[in-house]
């Protein structure tokens, strides 16, 4: 017996439908997104790993998926006009709200410490990190409570103009650790180094500010939008259970989504002079 009732009720409907009336149209919905690496790019196989688990959680409910690309800022316009039928991924904020429905998380963002593997690193508070050299990304916000723990002489932070020099300094033994956002910080590894010498990092799970969770938006314009959101949520739901949902975020992070050819990555990996 399925303990997710709605769910399957509705499965069972859907396959009644298909069995018992020939071809079902599926209804499709128009999804609204922008650009941001390594969760959705037209640039990467499947839109990327947020985009797939959207698109296929709609599937499942039985949609079809059209996704359409605009800058972030036309995204939301659209979305609160309800000149399409959702989009994502976006954050909580009292805002947003007011024009749409939140769906369940689809992922989740924020920074963790990475570390080499032969650096042994663990932590819960920031008096933990007492003594160790972190790398840190100028104009990124790190948290008033990170920077006063710097100021105190708790921990040395040596900054750097971008993240692409605190990973060489990473793998130079010139940092001990660096913050920076999970699936974001794979992605750039898999672009800037072989994957042998990916293999040597690892990051510690505990958050260095609580992480913040993705979501997809369904304008309050249209009226479908709350039973089209329940259909979502239990199609996502669905994808968890199977393992699906777990499974796309550690292929994206083994860099499976990146349509770069790898003669192109060698030849730039060459002229960062990793060979």
């Amino acid at each position: 017996m399925c303990s997710h009732g709605y769910r399957c009720a509705f499965l069972f409907i859907f396959s009644l439908c298909v069995m018992g009336g020939g071809t079902v149209r599926a209804e499709t919905l128009v999804i609204a997104t922008g650009e941001w690496s390594p969760y959705v790019s037209p640039q990467l196989k499947h839109y990327g790993v947020t985009a797939r688990i959207v698109r296929e959680a709609l599937e499942v409910a039985g949609y079809e998926v059209e996704f359409q690309f605009y800058p972030w800022a036309r995204v939301m316009l659209m979305s609160e006009q309800g000149l399409v039928d959702a989009s994502f991924p976006w954050s909580h904020t009292p805002e947003r709200e007011e024009h749409h429905l939140y769906s369940a998380a689809i992922g989740e963002y924020g920074y963790v410490f990475f570390h080499l593997k032969s650096t042994p690193f663990d932590w819960q508070d920031l008096g933990d990190l007492r003594g160790w050299v972190i790398g840190a990304t100028n104009s990124y916000n790190y948290g008033a409570e990170f920077l006063a723990g710097a100021e105190n002489g708790w921990y040395e932070v040596d900054w750097a103009t971008s993240d692409k020099l605190n990973w060489r300094k990473l793998f130079a033994g010139r940092i001990d650790v660096f913050p920076n956002d999970l699936d974001a910080g794979y992605a750039a590894l898999n672009d800037l180094f072989p994957a042998d010498e990916v293999e040597k990092i690892t990051y510690h799970p505990v958050p260095l500010k609580p992480m913040t969770t993705m979501h997809v938006l369904f304008s309050k314009e249209h009226p479908e939008s709350a039973e089209r959101m329940e259909r979502f949520n239990a199609g996502l739901q669905q994808l968890i259970e199977e393992g699906k949902f777990e499974r796309y975020q550690q292929e994206s992070r083994q860099g499976l989504y990146d349509l770069v050819s790898d003669d192109v990555r060698a030849q730039e990996q060459e002229v960062l002079g990793w060979k």
